[in-house]
């Protein structure tokens, strides 16, 4: 009797031992996309100058590149503003600069009220006021830029000017925004 009790205990033994390293190895080679993941459907990627990347549900890159050219005096908005909101994001070209050694270009740029960083080889007349050079091939010291970094998200924005002609009052601009958010809380990462 003592030798069927000692045989049993054994198997009970050996089936909890196959049941628990079953499990481990299930969960080690678990499919990367979470079930809540799969069961959500993703909708459609609407992409506009360029697209919006999607990483998880909540994580998010919004991504604005655009290539803009104004004439002398006028402006355009980067970023479309709702009707009685203050302006997103709004670049005015007030003239293009003579007698300088690089083409050049006064440019003055609303981003919400926020204060606007630039390199050091741009000129800043007044709050937000710069006077511009074409840029070289070091771009972050001939353009204007906006970082900004919160524990969820990032912003970063930057204007350089590729070309500006003084004969016809035409101004080329390469526009770059984006914003990017990610996940906080348990489990993520700091």
């Amino acid at each position: 009797m003592e030798d069927v009790a000692q045989q049993l205990w054994l198997v009970v033994g050996l089936l909890t031992a196959f049941i628990v390293a079953a499990l481990y190895w299930r969960r080690q080679h678990a499919p990367v996309a979470s079930a809540r993941a799969a069961a959500t459907v993703p909708g459609p990627i609407v992409y506009r100058d360029a697209p919006t990347v999607r990483v998880t549900d909540s994580q998010r890159v919004d991504r604005t590149r655009k290539i803009v050219r104004v004439n002398r005096g006028e402006s355009v908005d980067v970023l479309v503003t709702p009707p009685g909101m203050p302006t997103r994001f709004r670049v005015t070209v007030k003239n293009i600069v003579e007698n300088s050694d690089l083409e050049a270009a006064h440019v003055s740029v609303e981003f919400g009220g926020t204060q606007l960083s630039c390199g050091p080889l741009v000129h800043e007349t007044a709050f937000n006021e710069f006077v511009l050079p074409r840029a070289t091939r070091d771009e972050h010291r001939s353009s204007i830029f906006f970082y900004h970094e919160r524990g969820d998200s990032l912003e970063f924005m930057r204007i350089k000017l590729k070309s500006a002609d003084l004969s016809t009052g035409l101004v080329e601009l390469d526009v770059m925004q984006l914003q990017g958010h990610w996940p906080s809380g348990p489990g993520s990462i700091d």
